[in-house]
């Protein structure tokens, strides 16, 4: 009788350790992206490339060198009801910037700097967007976006057109 005793307390713990497990909550994960200046092939790149999470998890990019890198969604490349993000720039090696993901679909981002080189990864959260999920930009996001991108890529035509805009005001 006390063998059968024992038996049934341990199948019953058993199942009360089966079900506290299977009810607790997940716990959130971190996760690491590289980023690569490969100077010997030419080529700037994330590591991964793409990244599967889990929503709640955490994301820190690493920059690998010391250049100038950011990570920054595109103005449609994230889903509706989420928010893009932007890093700050990364100059030094070793530097990080993490971010945390609640909304669930795909993230597109890119180094600004290293755009017209491709560089540019993309996050999922549980399961990739559709395409009529992603976030629609306004014409104020669209210009902001395009502002920055004249910083990197066009400067004295954009001081130009900041100084035409003032005169004409």
């Amino acid at each position: 009788m006390a063998r059968l005793s024992s038996i049934l307390a341990s199948a019953l713990l058993a199942v009360v350790v089966s079900f506290a497990t299977a009810s607790a909550p997940a716990q959130a994960a971190e996760h690491l992206v590289r980023i690569v200046s490969d100077y010997k092939n030419l080529r700037m790149y994330f590591s991964p490339k793409t990244l599967v999470v889990a929503s709640g998890d955490t994301v820190t990019w690493r920059n690998e060198a010391k250049e100038e890198h950011n990570a920054l969604t595109f103005p449609d490349g994230y889903p509706e009801g989420a928010e893009g993000f932007i890093s700050p720039d990364f100059t030094e090696a070793g530097q990080t910037w993490s971010h945390s993901f609640t909304v669930e679909g795909s993230y597109e981002y890119h180094c600004l700097p290293h755009l017209p080189m491709g560089m540019r990864g993309v996050i999922i959260v549980g399961r990739p967007s559709s395409e009529d999920e992603y976030h629609r930009p306004s014409r104020e996001e669209v210009a902001a976006y395009r502002d920055r991108l004249l910083e990197y890529f066009d400067e004295d035509e954009y001081q130009y057109k900041v100084r035409r805009a003032a005169q004409a005001e």
